[in-house]
């Protein structure tokens, strides 16, 4: 299916109102207040690191932040992610940026016995531990392997072959990889022939020539250091889009959202050919 079938089949979701404009500043307030509590963490664990080095206290700081917002934003997304993980995800899954795992409820044995084996793929160690115990938390304790390393590096350094996967899983994740075109380009080739890619991302407005389009794009100068490298500008549904040959793309906007959501979604599934 084209991009532009795919896009057009999403419809125009309900609208929102103009004071949803105003979130992104909440948001960035929120996460500058973690600010001082993790220079103060630090300092009484002496990581003399992570403080003189922007990039690790960028990730201790975002941790502490998410461990936060995390269950909020999985209590407001989950009319849209419960249905698209516990009705899709089969077999080898492979979970792109976990974070601390709050949805692994969805994937418990309980919910979906199908499910084989999961890879949590999440290159932030300050995360690692309470996505752990949330695994086991699940019941998931000797099916979820936490994997320290972006998905980049997952042929090189993981092993992972092509056609070895049947779920992918991606959940607000791929607005923070690095190249994110290319690691999509590459990760489109580990689904079998029939395996799912499964999608909630933050996207490009789809409103251009709105004030939106410059709201998001002057939001985006410093959203990425207070949401450890999250872009919002990225038009990641055309690059998943683009990365393969597909049989079935079913994408839409997420439910509520309109010319005010400077953060905006994209909801839904791949299916490789």
């Amino acid at each position: 299916m084209s991009s532009n079938t795919a896009l057009n089949a999403a419809g125009s979701p309900p609208q929102s109102g103009p004071f949803q404009l105003l979130r992104p500043l909440l948001l960035l307030y929120w996460s500058a207040t973690y600010i001082p509590i993790t220079l103060f963490h630090l300092l009484l664990v002496r990581d003399f690191r992570a403080l003189f080095s922007f990039p690790l206290f960028q990730e201790a700081w975002f941790a502490r932040f998410w461990g936060f917002l995390g269950p909020r934003s999985r209590e407001g997304s989950a009319p849209v992610v419960v249905p698209l993980i516990s009705n899709n995800a089969t077999g080898i899954c492979l979970d792109i940026g976990p974070g601390i795992g709050e949805w692994l409820y969805l994937l418990a044995k309980a919910k979906n016995p199908s499910i084989t084996k999961i890879y949590g793929i999440e290159p932030n160690v300050g995360m690692h531990s309470r996505l752990r115990e949330n695994a086991v938390k699940a019941g998931l304790g000797d099916v979820y392997e936490v994997i320290g390393c972006g998905a980049q590096e997952l042929q090189a350094r993981a092993g992972f072959q092509p056609g070895s996967i049947d779920t992918i899983i991606t959940v607000q994740c791929l607005c923070s990889i690095p190249t994110p075109e290319k690691i999509i380009r590459e990760l489109a080739p580990l689904l079998k022939s029939g395996g799912k890619w499964l999608v909630f991302e933050h996207i490009r407005t789809k409103y251009k020539g709105h004030f939106v389009e410059g709201w998001q794009r002057l939001i985006n100068v410093i959203w990425p250091t207070f949401f450890n490298g999250c872009d919002i500008c990225r038009p990641t549904d055309e690059w998943l889009i683009n990365s393969t040959q597909w049989s079935d793309v079913q994408l839409r906007s997420a439910e509520g959202e309109g010319p005010y959501d400077t953060v905006p979604h994209v909801v839904g599934t791949l299916t490789k050919r």
